[in-house]
């Protein structure tokens, strides 16, 4: 590594690492005082509000990286350029874009580094940081973290939809389960009114049900058979507890979850469009990193005739804002089915390469 590398680099990781502490610090620090009160209240004491913040750090840290880049390299570059350094650098043969290679190099490393954090770390750390708040802080009971209302759950070759389920009783008010042939095709729909576990001889048993019989026939599939039963030992292999599935916003799942999830989803006829956004979302968004840093050089340099530090951290700041106020309202254009999932995550991305090349070619100019 050439030596004017190892000095950029230098300047911009160490304003990196204090203004990640920064935005760590002031993060936790609101979090704290948001939640102190619930944890009073509820006598849970010290140990698990700090607890909870700790399970927060990873989230945090995914989050704030490419933002503390955005800052380290405006404010470094910034700092250099008003003590006159990047005009010797010029005057010594090197160009802005060579300047910018290790900068950009760093970028792409946190950038890996950030997505190991985002997928297997901060799924497992906030669930964590999410039961914590909700039963010890706040006292909500166990059973409110689970879909206990209504819940899809595929299986081999069945799914099943339950609502009103009641763990307490180990019932489940009423049941829809759909059986599949080998080729995928549906055979048999059972309509329950009543649906029981014996966890003494782990069977379930339906009090009122309604079993239509299909088979597919000529291209269509058509009902061959309709009966009724009741206090009906049904063949489903789970216990009462593995239907007890925690509930799971798409940023607490990993990628290998998200796409178990939508392939579950396809075959329940559910909506899968926010899960396949935050996959694409979750791929993309550790570019952000290297991104913030091609947007910061340029404004940097700008920045250094008009104000200073206070300037940059200013422009760095109404840049991160700017980014994250685009993605998020892409990202629900596709959520929302207007955008494409692709290009939901990918748009805001183009806009800001974009702007971050038009700077760097007026600044070449």
């Amino acid at each position: 590594m050439r030596i004017y590398s190892r000095y950029l680099l230098k300047e911009m990781l160490a304003v990196f690492l204090l203004s990640l502490l920064a935005l760590l610090s002031v993060y936790l620090l609101v979090d704290f005082f948001s939640k102190v009160d619930n944890a009073l209240e509820n006598h849970a004491g010290m140990l698990p509000l700090v607890m909870f913040l700790a399970n927060q750090i990873p989230f945090v840290l995914g989050k704030f990286i490419p933002l503390a880049l955005l800052l380290a390299t405006m404010l470094a570059l910034g700092g250099m350029a008003q003590h006159n350094e990047i005009v010797a650098f010029q005057a010594g043969g090197l160009s802005l874009l060579r300047l910018a290679r290790p900068m950009v190099g760093a970028g792409l490393v946190l950038a890996l580094l950030t997505f190991l954090i985002n997928n297997y770390i901060v799924p497992v750390t906030s669930l964590k940081a999410d039961h914590i708040k909700d039963v010890t802080i706040r006292g909500d009971k166990e059973d409110n973290l689970y879909n206990l209302k209504s819940l899809w759950y595929l299986s081999g070759d069945a799914v099943y939809f339950f609502e009103d389920l009641d763990p307490a009783r180990k019932t489940i008010a009423k049941a829809l389960i759909y059986r599949f042939a080998k080729d995928r095709r549906l055979s048999q729909r059972f309509d329950i009114e009543g649906l029981v576990y014996h966890p003494e001889d782990k069977k379930w048993i339906g009090e009122r049900v309604r079993i239509t019989a299909f088979r597919f026939r000529d291209g269509f599939t058509d009902v061959v058979g309709v009966d009724q039963e009741k206090n009906l030992e049904l063949a489903i292999n789970e216990t009462f507890q593995d239907f007890m599935v925690p509930r799971k916003d798409p940023d607490r799942m990993s990628l290998r979850e998200l796409r178990s999830y939508i392939g579950k989803a396809k075959n329940a006829g559910l909506s899968y469009m926010e899960y396949t956004v935050e996959i694409f979302n979750r791929m993309l968004f550790p570019f952000s990193c290297p991104l913030m840093v091609l947007l910061a050089i340029p404004f940097s340099l700008a920045a250094r005739r008009h104000g200073g530090a206070a300037r940059g951290v200013a422009i760095s700041l109404g840049l991160g804002f700017s980014f994250w106020v685009t993605l998020s309202l892409s990202l629900a254009l596709g959520q929302g089915k207007i955008l494409g999932p692709l290009p939901a995550a990918i748009l805001p991305y183009i806009l800001y390469t974009g702007l971050a090349l038009f700077m760097f070619r007026q600044k070449i100019g």
